[in-house]
């Protein structure tokens, strides 16, 4: 996906748990005439292909579509939240292979993931259903004890103002959880290892777990740290965004 930037480099986006990339827009704009922002969308999301199973897979697919985009380095690599976990890695199969990677930004992304249960999908189904209202700047709400099918229609009738028609928004909410629990058992127990070449830029929000100390080492090029007043669902959106996007200039140029 492209964000209708501009800019004498480019800029990679990786997909957090949901496997979209809508929420860069803002930064893209805040970006445009610096870089071009380039998102790279989960695979899965759309009809006709699967989720990936693995971490390692996720991260062959993302370094094949860089190189496909733009065939050599220097890379610069953009990941939120657990998209954050992909741009590392994403960067360190880069690098591995003998490309330069020239920035990573991660913007509250953790070092670490919890290990979820062997069987998730009805446990996930309301942070699933919580991603996508505060995505769309509505609140989160809680559910009754729901099966993940009951969740998805509950919430195919609220996005849609009435009952979802079957195989329209109904169709393509059940999809994207697919891969959203395809995305978190492949990031279930994560701990970042290893270390890049590269410089990084840590952007910590308000009310999160500070997980810049545990980057700092990571990143041989250095770090620069930026602490945002928005939380999580807020750094990339204004005005925080604003002083993020600042920042990540100031770095490229």
């Amino acid at each position: 996906m492209t964000f209708g930037t501009t800019g004498p480099v480019s800029a990679f986006a990786l997909p957090a748990v949901g496997g979209t990339v809508h929420e860069y827009a803002a930064l893209a704009h805040g970006l445009d005439g610096c870089c071009r922002v380039r998102g790279i969308e989960a695979g899965g999301l759309h009809r006709g292909a699967a989720p990936l199973g693995s971490l390692d897979e996720i991260v062959a697919r993302n370094v094949d579509l860089v190189r496909l985009a733009q065939p050599d380095g220097p890379y610069r690599l953009i990941g939120w939240s657990t998209g954050g976990i992909v741009a590392y890695e994403t960067a360190r199969r880069l690098e591995a292979a003998g490309a330069e990677v020239a920035l990573v930004v991660l913007v509250d992304a953790p070092f670490r993931v919890a290990r979820w249960r062997p069987d998730p999908t009805d446990d996930l189904a309301g942070l699933f259903v919580g991603e996508v209202l505060r995505g769309l700047g509505r609140p989160a709400r809680s559910l009754p004890k729901l099966s993940a099918a009951q969740q998805l229609t509950l919430l195919a009738d609220d996005l849609a103002g009435c009952p979802a028609r079957p195989g329209t928004l109904l169709g393509d909410l059940e999809r994207w959880y697919a891969v959203f629990v395809a995305q978190a058992a492949a990031l279930s127990g994560y701990r970042a290892e290893g270390s890049l070449a590269a410089p990084a830029m840590v952007i910590s929000a308000h009310g999160s777990q500070d997980w810049a100390p545990y980057w700092r080492g990571r990143f041989r090029g250095g770090v620069r740290e930026l602490s945002t007043t928005a939380g999580h669902y807020g750094c990339l959106h204004l005005p925080a965004v604003t002083a993020a996007a600042a920042a990540i200039s100031e770095m490229v140029r």
